[in-house]
């Protein structure tokens, strides 16, 4: 009964809270997260924006999910790709089946009405599809990037779930081909060395870096004692 207990607590924390809570404080920093991704877009288009982390746990996929499901309350048509291809999770936060997804639409032609959950009317989700043996050869792929540009006509805003930098390359092959990626940190967690390593991938790799978020921040470390989630941007 523990391990059940303990596997839908897991479940449960990749539902979008701003789906759940939208007035709670934490659903509002969500909102500012997609404000600031807005302000920051002066001289460059940001409509496909990845997100990654240094590791592990950090908090990506969940910022992930809420920040397209704030897009969609925003009454901007959104897509969510899971392009996490080794250990997918988006799927989790919809009570998705994560088969018949983006891999498949390249390997195994399905249609890509086929392979899009409609979860709410703005918001729209591709899960990873079936498990590939050489997932960074199809993030590099020609399909792929000839499929993403077909989705920008289609949406007005495509949040990219990836997989943390240190665990293999294939965030920093996603970051060389949309338009802005975001870093996600946990507060006490991550390595400084390790981070500075990460971005200096990412910028080799043409990323362009729209923002750092951190996460899991003590309420005791902001001014408001609410607020335990905090976003900044990065110029």
């Amino acid at each position: 009964m523990n391990r059940l207990n303990k596997l839908n607590k897991r479940l449960d924390s990749y539902i979008p809270i701003s789906s759940k809570e939208p007035n709670s404080v934490i659903s509002e920093q969500y909102r500012k997260l997609r404000t600031n991704i807005e302000l920051s877009n002066f001289d460059k288009e940001v409509k496909v924006i990845s997100l990654t982390s240094t590791k592990m746990m950090e908090g990506k996929t969940v910022t992930s999910i809420n920040l397209a499901t704030v897009y969609a309350q925003s009454e901007k048509k959104t897509l969510l790709i899971d392009m996490d291809l080794r250990k997918p999770k988006i799927h989790r936060g919809f009570h998705l089946s994560h088969k018949n997804g983006l891999s498949n639409i390249i390997t195994d032609n399905l249609e890509l009405s086929e392979a899009i959950h409609k979860v709410t009317p703005k918001l729209d989700v591709i899960t990873a599809g079936n498990k590939l043996p050489f997932p960074a050869e199809f993030l590099m792929s020609a399909q792929l990037k000839e499929l993403i540009l077909k989705l920008r006509d289609l949406y007005d805003i495509i949040i990219i779930d990836t997989p943390p930098m240190t665990a293999v390359a294939d965030a920093a092959i996603i970051s060389s081909f949309v338009d802005g990626t975001i870093l996600v940190i946990a507060s006490r967690e991550t390595n400084i060395d390790a981070c500075e390593r990460v971005i200096k991938e990412l910028k080799d790799n043409g990323a362009n870096i729209i923002g750092s978020v951190l996460t899991r921040i003590r309420k005791k470390d902001t001014n408001y004692s609410n607020y335990y989630y905090y976003q900044y941007n990065e110029k």
